[in-house]
């Protein structure tokens, strides 16, 4: 997804996972929830559909041996056509993105009166898109678990499962970009609880929270240590990941963020020099849309009740 978060009200989620763990389910049981979900494969799989105009340019670019008799998409002469050389694979990319992207907007937009959306998307980390959520959640699990998953319950090939999970990100890259894990590594039973925890405690009062406009200026970060090594991990780029979700929201407004500036004695907070910036309304907008309420004058906070920030605008 592109651009930035800019519904007031909304809680945006970024659902991410390495092939095989689980990211269906998770996605199963937010819709339980209520949470709207727009799902990034089957977003790239509408786009190409006959008589869509990417379809109708992949054939203009790569020929029509692209195509089946049916006028479909024929996945492996693409793949052949496309994947020979940087220069063709770059040409797919310019096809494909943009119609991902306009298309993906579309479905947010027709779910603006949701209180939450997600996306799910599958190369979220590698591509670095955690910035343009309010919250990231990672389902979790070990590589060697997610191998014998792909091969055992979808009959992969073992060497082109493995080609298939070194192609993506590993666990550090994830736990960086990521704001809370889902272990899915066990029974059904314990995901489930875990997933009950995680929207209980953090999703539905993150929800709340932007839905009334209204923030907790005290709010305090995670109480007691983290129960796994992963978590740790997570909290750990906790700083790192709400600057880059305040740079985003603000870039929208054309503001510089050259003097923002963390405030050592706060982890997670931060100053804004305010003079030279653009329009006010404008930038007041973006924050608002970004997650950071307004909680007294010149204090803004980030609405996340378990990993809250403090942005002081001077």
């Amino acid at each position: 997804m592109s651009g930035s978060i800019t519904a007031d009200g909304q809680l945006r989620i970024g659902l991410t996972g390495g092939i095989g763990a689980g990211k269906s389910t998770v996605a199963a049981l937010l819709a339980e929830k209520g949470a709207a979900i727009v799902d990034a494969d089957a977003v790239a799989r509408e786009v190409v559909e006959p008589g869509e105009p990417a379809l109708q340019a992949l054939v203009r670019e790569f020929g029509p041996q692209v195509v089946d008799d049916d006028g479909a998409l024929d996945r492996q002469a693409l793949a052949a056509a496309a994947f020979v050389s940087a220069e063709r694979t770059a040409a797919l990319n310019a096809i494909m993105h943009p119609a991902i992207a306009a298309r993906t907007q579309e479905r947010f937009a027709a779910l603006a009166a949701s209180p939450v959306v997600v996306h799910d998307v599958p190369l979220l980390v590698e591509k670095r898109m955690g910035a343009a959520y309010h919250l990231c959640v990672l389902v979790d699990v070990p590589a060697p678990l997610r191998l014998d998953r792909l091969v055992r319950s979808r009959g992969l090939d073992r060497e082109d499962a493995q080609r298939r999970i070194a192609q993506q990100a590993d666990d550090a890259q994830r736990y960086e970009e990521c704001d809370a894990v889902l272990d899915n590594a066990g029974e059904p039973a314990a995901l489930r609880r875990a997933f009950d925890a995680l929207w209980t405690e953090r999703i539905e009062p993150f929800a709340l929270a932007l839905d009334s406009g209204r923030a907790q200026p005290a709010a305090e970060g995670p109480e007691g240590e983290p129960a796994t090594e992963a978590e740790a991990a997570v909290r750990a780029h906790a700083p790192a990941r709400l600057r880059r979700r305040l740079e985003h929201c603000l870039a929208a407004t054309g503001a510089s963020t050259e003097t923002l500036s963390a405030v050592t004695a706060e982890p997670l907070g931060f100053r804004l020099e305010t003079e030279g910036l653009g329009g006010a309304e404008a930038v007041e907008g973006a924050l608002r849309g970004g997650g950071w309420l307004a909680a007294d004058r010149g204090l803004r906070v980030f609405a996340d009740p378990v990993q809250p920030g403090r942005l002081h605008l001077r």
